[in-house]
């Protein structure tokens, strides 16, 4: 199994970043553009596992959830890593930033004590809206062009996804949920 720890959205978020997308395919000879149901924030990517790991892993999850109060994030501005002449586009988060990071951390020790490696760089909060996009003019222009409503996002949970293809389409399939501490 390809698993992942993922902030999934309401489907009024969801519907939003779709119109982003939208917008962005006008300035875009090609791209691979993100299904609508697979819109999340990557919390910690884990990859490849045996089944008999998921228990585990969801006890970890449950460890670090516990410490962790729900927080709000914001859309914020877009943005783009390049290589080779393609784009990956994605759009940044701000807000309860400092909660996020703390949660992640969290997550990460827990991960760690049942053998899975910490990454080795810090989160860079990004929900990703196409993948391999190729621009007409420049990303900087298109930046420009975009305006992002800076709309709340609650995050109350964090959820365990498989990524798998089915019938050629790569699609997440949210296996566990754990819903945060209740904020007093």
């Amino acid at each position: 199994m390809r698993i992942f720890i993922a902030i999934t959205f309401n489907e009024a978020i969801k519907s939003y970043l779709q119109e982003v997308q939208n917008e962005i395919r006008s300035f875009c000879y090609k791209g691979n553009f993100s299904l609508k149901e697979n819109f999340h924030l990557t919390l910690r990517f884990i990859g490849e596992v045996n089944p008999s790991e998921i228990i585990n892993i969801q006890k970890a999850m449950d460890q670090g959830a516990e410490s962790s109060k729900g927080f709000k994030l914001e859309l914020s501005q877009l943005g783009s890593f390049e290589r080779q002449n393609e784009h990956l586009i994605w759009i940044g988060l701000k807000g309860e930033v400092s909660e996020l990071n703390q949660l992640y951390n969290t997550v990460q020790s827990e991960l760690f004590k049942i053998g899975i490696p910490r990454e080795n760089k810090p989160l860079k909060p990004h929900i990703t809206l196409a993948r391999r996009v190729q621009i007409k003019d420049s990303f900087d222009d298109l930046r420009k062009k975009m305006i992002i409503d800076h709309k709340l996002i609650q995050v109350d949970s964090i959820v365990l996804m498989e990524s798998r293809r089915i019938n050629g389409i790569l699609t997440y399939i949210p296996i566990y949920e754990k819903r945060l501490c209740d904020k007093e």
